[in-house]
């Protein structure tokens, strides 16, 4: 490794320190804050079994939150031990991506473009969330490094990981076996034998977890808590296409389009006459493969997509549309400033904020974390009017404040009646949460009265009252 790419990758390590400590306070937001709850679980039983039961099970394998409650054992339970590990994550998928980019750039990219890839909104945004994500793409990266090295045991390890990690480790278990067999179809690798024990720890590993999982909950893979089952029903054609302009959407935002439509006008050009060099190649086919089982494995089902699901699918194509970019012979200048572009629109793109009637993947930009203050503005409001938590109806996650935070810090305290508009005396409702219906907001907004709102860079925290 030369100076310039250990300095690189220094800047990175130091940025992700300072984001631990700058956001060490920060609780589980969203579906995080269920893996805080199972994690709990473990950690308050000891260990006693490595699945939490079925009131408290999604059907996702337990290695983030096994982890999460063994970081808890060790340091004590609270939000900055859990993120202590999520720094450890988040420099590991950091170093992949890295290896990732220096095996498959061409020699006119720059190293110092690495910078700009780690600034992609969902990316930066996952590594400030307590959710599994990041695990899961440090598995994943690690899966192609391996693949392109050729080696069994790394390859086993990722393989292992995808599949202990999330249930969407089964699509990309499935996308990484097909990658591996066009990479040898098309000379970007050549078989080895011994990559087929990679696939037999991996398998034998899994297939003990869920045999294991069986005998003590008697399901495996479809849980059989509805709260989460409804999820994972196929759904109407209706719904499908909504969901195919969904996958659309969750590529194309928070700036992202500055990628992808040129990078759709490039392979285009390729397909016009000029041949794929062997390192764009190695990024295509995962990509297009990624593409297509997620696009079949998500569109035709319930289950809501988040643009956080197709981060590795993102992260695979910057890099394709670097090599893209300096692939044609296009003025210094002209390289210079469609980089500067990508820059500026990497960094607004955490800026985006729809309106609140359409639902946003906040987790997937920075833009969540303005909610915090916030919500600790409104609730010593709240308590200043002494205003009954009770007669406070909202679809905030405030009841779960108490898990998000690790530990009983008195957010416990908040208990917060339930949604009916045609009884609640108040309604607390920010555009963070996609669970309040558009007729719902739409009576908020003309019939009830504004008693306080608090807003930051379009995220917005607002209590009403209900009109005499």
């Amino acid at each position: 490794m030369t100076l310039k790419e250990k300095i690189i990758l220094s800047i990175c390590f130091l940025f992700l320190i300072l984001e631990f400590f700058f956001l060490t306070d920060i609780p589980a937001f969203w579906d995080a804050t269920s893996k805080f709850l199972r994690a709990g679980w473990l950690y308050d039983h000891n260990f006693k079994q490595l699945v939490v039961p079925t009131e408290y099970n999604s059907g996702h394998p337990p290695l983030w939150i096994s982890s999460i409650a063994i970081f808890w054992k060790v340091f004590g339970k609270a939000i900055w031990s859990a993120r202590l590990l999520l720094l450890f994550v988040n420099m590991g998928a950091v170093y992949q991506l890295f290896l990732l980019f220096k095996k498959t750039r061409i020699p006119q990219v720059s190293i110092l473009l690495f910078l700009v890839l780690c600034i992609e909104p969902t990316f930066i945004a996952q590594t400030t969330s307590l959710n599994n994500d990041i695990l899961l793409l440090f598995f994943t990266l690690l899966g192609i490094n391996s693949l392109l090295k050729n080696s069994w045991f790394l390859y086993a390890i990722a393989l292992t990981g995808i599949l202990f990690t999330n249930l969407r480790g089964i699509y990309i278990a499935i996308v990484l076996i097909l990658t591996h067999i066009a990479y040898i179809k098309f000379g970007i690798q050549t078989l080895k034998r011994n990559m087929y024990y990679s696939y037999a720890i991996a398998i034998v590993a899994f297939l003990s977890f869920l045999l294991y999982q069986y005998q003590e909950l008697g399901w495996v893979i479809i849980t059989k808590n509805k709260s989460y089952s409804q999820h994972r029903e196929s759904t109407s054609l209706i719904n499908a296409l909504k969901n195919s302009i969904a996958f659309a959407k969750n590529l194309l935002e928070y700036g992202r389009f500055v990628v992808w439509l040129p990078l759709l006008v490039y392979l285009l050009k390729f397909r016009k006459g000029k041949n794929i060099d062997r390192r764009s190649k190695a990024l295509l086919i995962p990509l297009f493969l990624f593409l297509f089982i997620f696009f079949l494995g998500m569109v035709p089902f319930s289950n809501p997509m988040g643009p956080r699901y197709l981060m590795i699918c993102n992260l695979l194509a910057i890099l394709l549309f670097f090599n893209a970019l300096y692939t044609f012979e296009y003025t210094s200048i002209k390289k210079k400033v469609v980089i500067a572009i990508t820059v500026l629109a990497f960094i607004t793109g955490h800026l985006w904020i729809y309106p609140a009637t359409i639902a946003q993947g906040w987790d997937s930009s920075l833009a969540y974390l303005r909610y915090y203050g916030l919500e600790k503005e409104m609730l010593s409001f709240i308590e200043q009017e002494e205003i009954p938590f009770t007669q406070i109806g909202t679809n905030l996650p405030m009841h779960n404040r108490a898990y998000a935070r690790a530990k009983d810090d008195g957010a416990s305290e908040f208990q917060f009646a339930s949604i009916d508009l045609q009884e609640n005396e108040f309604y607390l409702f920010s555009n963070i949460e996609n669970k309040t219906q558009d007729e719902e907001i739409e009576i908020l907004k003309k019939e009830w009265e504004i008693v306080k709102e608090y807003t930051s860079m379009g995220v917005f925290l607002t209590l009403y009252k209900r009109p005499n």
